[in-house]
């Protein structure tokens, strides 16, 4: 049985689900699995929670140490397993998947490595040692091998790259997402710390990856003011999160991570073009577009976002963001201010954040209303809009200087919503009303044949007169809290 110190465990229904399936059908066929997810994910707690009351898991991970030392702890760990191995060496990485292979003739078992990049460099043989047994012996066995890794790039070309070992040879693959909105609510309920403001505030610095909660569980930080989690987790000596970027990136991106680093601080910075992008950084912009292929497609850290209307693929219109909202934050923050962290002015450091906070939360807070709107969409008891949509995202315009935060249309049906995001809605009058209904009319969508509805998503709820005359105007007013 796997053990770790953990927090209560969080949402994952469907990897779960999907985890159980592969094992029920393990007992009959062999199974190839790659986890994936970047590092922070949960991806080990995941299979914790999967291995719970089930005997014929084994997990081993893939420590960069010599060989013939994985090897005996393989061994040692196998032992408490299978006891007549105590007495046997395995001499290499052939000998311990041909013990394997021939005892899961017999006998389902679940092996489990993680970090399993980490082979590329302890023992590269591996792959095609794996390779040739599971080409000649994976009809013969009973079980599954699960494979995890947290270094993308290395995982993909692992399983997927031209004339690699096994490329081609999984059966199945989980990439681990972020946790949904309804997780984090149901977090803070647990910890007695659910309102709209803190919602957006954690969401905001961390997302939804589960470690970053956890830090907060251990340090005791859920009541604490949200000045306290900074300076705690990412400003004073020795921070927990203070070498964040680093530690997640430089494994990754290996000598060019200067480069790369670069574009990502120019992106938190508020440069969402290509061509700010290259100015900031002082690429030029025949060459910058390598790298954005590669944070994009490769990397899986950034994305290219169109408007929602906008169908083809290479318009000059689109805009990148940072998909994770710790990697944004500690970008636009952490790394940006790295000389006030070196001599040691961390209460200057936290006083540039918290002057820019409500501008970093208030780009945060469209993206936790559309993650909210997803969700809820499926539901259809539960849906807050008037319609579920088929396409939800932002619209803007070069030509116009247009911009609206959220538009989500269903195409079958012709009804599209425009809505406006506000940390405060009380604020919102009858001339940005007007501004707002004249900006939905350059959304050349079905234009003249779609039922159109408006809405003002707000942070603080709005009082009851301006909510009325709001929806006098047919702008239907939404607060966080009703949403959650």
């Amino acid at each position: 049985m796997i053990q770790f110190c953990t927090m209560k465990f969080y949402d994952r229904k469907y990897e779960l689900d999907k985890l159980k399936e592969i094992y029920d059908l393990s007992a009959e066929f062999s199974h190839m699995v790659v986890i994936t997810g970047r590092r922070r994910i949960g991806k080990t707690e995941l299979i914790v929670k999967f291995a719970q009351k089930k005997d014929d898991i084994v997990y081993f991970f893939v420590s960069k140490k010599k060989p013939v030392v994985l090897l005996q702890e393989y061994r040692d760990i196998l032992s408490l397993k299978i006891p007549f191995l105590k007495n046997t060496a395995f001499i290499t990485f052939e000998d311990f998947f041909n013990f394997l292979f021939s005892y899961m003739k017999e006998n389902r078992l679940i092996i489990i490595f993680d970090e399993f990049q980490n082979f590329e460099s302890v023992e590269p043989s591996v792959f095609s040692v794996l390779q040739n047994y599971w080409d000649s012996k994976k009809n013969d066995i009973k079980g599954a091998f699960i494979f995890i890794g947290s270094v993308f790039s290395s995982m993909q070309r692992i399983f997927a790259g031209e004339n690699e070992p096994l490329a081609g040879r999984t059966t199945a693959k989980l990439y681990i997402e972020p946790l949904k909105p309804s997780a984090l609510v149901e977090m803070l309920e647990d910890y007695n710390v659910k309102t709209p403001s803190n919602l957006l505030f954690y969401y905001s610095l961390f997302g939804g990856v589960p470690k970053y909660y956890f830090l907060l569980d251990r340090y005791k930080l859920f009541p604490k003011s949200k000045a306290e989690v900074i300076k705690k987790l990412f400003c004073e000596r020795n921070a927990p999160l203070q070498n964040e970027g680093r530690e997640i990136f430089i494994e990754e991106f290996g000598k060019n991570y200067g480069v790369y680093f670069s574009i990502l601080q120019s992106i938190a910075s508020g440069n969402t073009q290509m061509v700010r992008i290259a100015d900031y950084c002082g690429i030029n912009i025949n060459s910058i577009g390598k790298y954005l292929e590669e944070l994009t497609s490769l990397y899986k850290i950034i994305e290219r976002k169109l408007p929602v209307t906008e169908y083809k693929v290479e318009a000059k219109i689109g805009r990148y963001r940072i998909i994770d909202n710790a990697v944004s934050f500690w970008f636009r923050y952490i790394y940006k201010n790295q000389s006030l962290i070196e001599i040691g002015e961390e209460k200057i450091l936290l006083d540039k954040i918290y002057a820019d906070l409500n501008t970093f939360m208030g780009f945060k807070f469209e993206e936790l209303i559309k993650s909210i709107l997803i969700e809820k969409n499926s539901d259809v008891g539960n849906n807050p809009l008037p319609f579920q949509f088929t396409k939800i995202g932002g619209f803007w315009t070069k030509k116009e200087n247009i911009e609206i935060d959220i538009v989500a249309y269903n195409e079958e049906e012709k009804k599209i919503i425009f809505g406006e995001c506000k940390l405060n809605g009380n604020g919102f009058n009858s001339i940005d009303v007007k501004k707002f209904k004249e900006k939905a009319s350059f959304v050349k969508w079905e234009r003249n044949i779609r039922a159109e509805y408006f809405a003002l998503f707000s942070l603080v709820d709005v009082n009851e007169e301006i909510k009325i005359k709001l929806e006098k105007e047919k702008i239907k007013v939404y607060s966080l809290r009703n949403l959650l």
